[in-house]
This record gives C-alpha cells, structure tokens and sequence, in this order.
C-alpha cells in the first residue's frame, strides 16, 4: 500500500464527509481549520486514476512500495502512471462541515512549512483564497493565518477515512480483473462492459499476482 510520509513524497510518480473542498471563482474564500496537529499526522497517497462505466473516473490504490518491481501492482504493471495525491481533511466554519480539500505533490511542501510554522496546526484559523478564473489550469491559492483557538480539540472532529471513499482500495486480483474485463469484482453493472485499454501491457491474465496487499505502517 502506498502510503508514506510527506518527506518521501520526491520518490513516487508525478506523471501524469462533507464531500470535497472547492473555490470556484477568482478571488473565492473560505475560512478552515486544517485537521492537523503536525507533519507526522500529513499521509500521501500514490494513486492511478482510472475510468470506470460511463466515463467516471476514479482513483485507485498503488500496491508497490517504492523501489519494488513493477508486478507488485498490476496497474503499474499495465504502464498506468502512477501521481501523488494529499487528500487534507478540513473543517470549513464558512460552511460548518468536514471537507477534502485534494492537493498534489508540491502541497506537501506547504504542509511542511505550516505545520513548522504553526504548532498544532488545527488550532489555527485560516483564510484560503483562489487566485484563477474557472477552469483555469494555473490557479493558485493563497492561505493566510488569521487566528488561534487553543480550545479546540482534535478529537472533536470526525475526520473522514481516504481509503475506501477518495480512493478506491483494491487488491492485485480486482486490478487484474478491471484489467480484462473493465470492471473491478461487485461493479459488472456499472454500465462499462468493455475491456479497458491496456497501455502497452500484454497477457495480464496470466500474470501472478501478489497475494500480500496489507497496507504500510505510516511514518
């Protein structure tokens, strides 16, 4: 399962509750607490994202461990890229409710130099504000500290499990499976009857698959 810290981030891809987190327009703001309390608490994902029925896509688990051969998983395995993704829990006092705001690599940086900056992360109040038109695909975002409750508690907050909701959470057998026949097991009605293109991969079926798909101690 790969699942690291955000000082690893640099050795995997970068090829390619409330539900999410959103400014859509330029100059957009919303006030959030992030759901940190330091960098030990900040996971990262290595993903691929793929397409399921009726043209949703989705994202799925990596099963290879950095440094590990390409047939640990069998999606690396079919030449899909593979990116890093920071799913950041936050709780939006604009709205009142727990969101996912989705970030890509180079916001682990960001979260190493706030939680350096500011102990007990989720303490802080902050002000995050959109930069870009809709749809544009170089917005930026500015985030500004603008207050600190030390009344608050971590525990307070239900914050939501990535895998298994953001991120589909399947073996090497459901790869193989999504692999010949386009669906992953329990999903043969999910309107996509076609094999999926294979990106260069040949005699999937046959492949032996990793059995060991437990999930990494994070660090």
């Amino acid at each position: 399962m790969a699942r690291f810290g955000v000082s690893d981030a640099e050795k995997y891809g970068g090829q390619g509750g409330g539900g999410y987190f959103s400014l859509k327009n330029d100059k957009d703001t919303a006030r959030v607490r992030i759901l940190y309390d330091s960098i030990e608490d900040v996971e990262g994902f290595a993903v691929h994202e793929v397409e399921l029925g009726n043209g949703k896509k989705r994202y799925v688990n990596c099963l290879r461990e950095y440094g590990q051969p390409m047939e640990v998983c069998p999606l690396c395995a079919a030449k899909y890229f593979t990116t890093v993704k920071y799913f950041v829990p936050l709780y939006n006092i604009t709205d009142d409710r727990i969101q996912t705001w989705e970030r890509g690599k180079k916001f682990g940086q960001k979260l190493s130099s706030m939680c350096s900056r500011y102990p007990h992360l989720f303490t802080h109040t902050f002000e995050i504000e959109r930069n870009g038109q809709a749809g544009d695909t170089q917005t930026t975002y500015e985030i500004y500290e603008i207050g600190q409750d030390d009344s608050v508690s971590l525990e307070q907050f239900e914050i939501p499990e990535v895998l298994g909701s953001h991120i589909l959470d399947k073996t090497a057998d459901d790869m193989v499976c999504y692999l010949n026949a386009g669906y992953f097991p329990g999903d043969e009605n999910s309107g996509n009857s076609q094999p999926v293109v294979r990106r260069g991969a040949s005699n999937i079926s046959d492949r032996r698959t990793p059995s060991n798909t437990g999930r990494r101690e994070v660090f």
